[in-house]
């Protein structure tokens, strides 16, 4: 009986677990394998490929960086809010343990700037005209899409989930027509959330948004591709609870105090640097300390003759009569 509780268990969590499809990666940066990842480590493989020093964790086997000195000089990351999964063909997948991927992205945003990058983030779900990133305003694309399954005009869901695809599509034509220098990192945010919400599991609705989400993935994989010269990683994070973990700050009210910010009590997070600064300073402390101490020991013991410079320092000089 237990172990028919744990297998279904073990179901469960699996069919509710996030993804990341990786769709595109420079030669130097091969991805492998299909062990799981921890989704608070979603920054470190993208950094990692940036070539950004990181630390990834050591049980993690999925991807291995063949020439350090051609690693990608761009990251492309979608968070498709709401999937917990999404099939992809060509491209390596892994299942992300924990659903906090999309908040880790975030900290990718703050490497890029400590490497003298520069990087945006923008939630589609919150646009409404347009949006504006370090290369101009985005808008919609003028393609115009004629779902069969998806009513726009009767149902907001779908009208909702067509204006981001549209927004996203215009992503990819400003990054192909764009002559500026390419921001660093792109984290682009897709809701779903709606979407199911309005329509069934295995609907046919449902199954042509993906399509049409898979499409838009294509297209801005080739754009990125032209955009980098072939040296940008390109992936999708699927968030089963984006709804819940979306937010990378927290709001808190002007009548909290400032423990409410710090709930768990958690430590103060130190820059990379600083263990180098520590040892640096730490022995050379030490020893600049010994060698003050070997230095009065020296001059201590020294024998004041009339040959060391104690005696010639000391000595009055006795005057004569003539």
């Amino acid at each position: 009986m237990m172990r028919a509780i744990f297998l279904l268990f073990a179901l469960f969590a699996a069919a509710n677990c996030d993804q990341l499809s990786v769709l595109f990666s420079p030669k130097a940066v091969e991805f492998s394998g299909s062990s799981r990842l921890d989704a608070d480590s979603l920054p470190e493989v993208f950094g990692a490929a940036l070539g950004y020093s990181v630390s990834l964790p050591t049980e993690w086997d999925g991807m291995v960086i063949k020439d350090p000195f051609n690693t990608a000089n761009g990251a492309v990351v979608v968070v498709a809010e709401g999937l917990d999964a999404i099939a992809l063909d060509g491209t390596k997948s892994y299942q992300l343990n924990g659903n906090t991927g999309s908040v880790a992205l975030s900290e990718l945003l703050q490497k890029s700037s400590d490497h003298q990058g520069v990087g945006f983030a923008v939630d589609l779900k919150e646009s409404s005209d347009k949006f504006v990133t370090p290369l101009g305003t985005v808008q919609p694309d003028d393609e115009e899409v004629n779902p069969q399954h998806l009513k726009p005009k009767s149902n907001k869901a779908d009208s909702d989930f067509l204006r981001q695809l549209a927004f996203l599509n215009g992503l990819s034509d400003l990054l192909v027509t764009s002559t500026d220098r390419i921001p660093t990192v792109h984290i682009v945010r897709m809701s779903f959330e709606a979407l199911l919400a309005a329509h069934e599991q295995n609907s046919p609705a449902l199954d042509e948004a993906k399509k049409l989400f898979i499409s838009a993935l294509s297209q801005l994989k080739t754009a990125s591709e032209k955009a980098f010269d072939g040296s940008v990683i390109v992936g999708v994070v699927t968030a089963s609870e984006g709804g819940v973990v979306v937010r990378s700050k927290r709001q808190a009210g002007q009548g909290k105090q400032e423990d409410d910010k710090n709930p768990l009590n958690l430590a103060q997070k130190y820059n990379s640097n600083y263990p180098v600064m520590f040892n640096i300073i730490l022995w050379f402390s030490v020893v600049l300390a010994f060698s003050l101490i070997a230095i009065s020991i020296v001059i201590g013991t020294m024998d004041p003759g009339r040959d060391s410079i104690i005696y010639r320092m000391t000595s009055t000089r006795m005057k004569k009569d003539n």
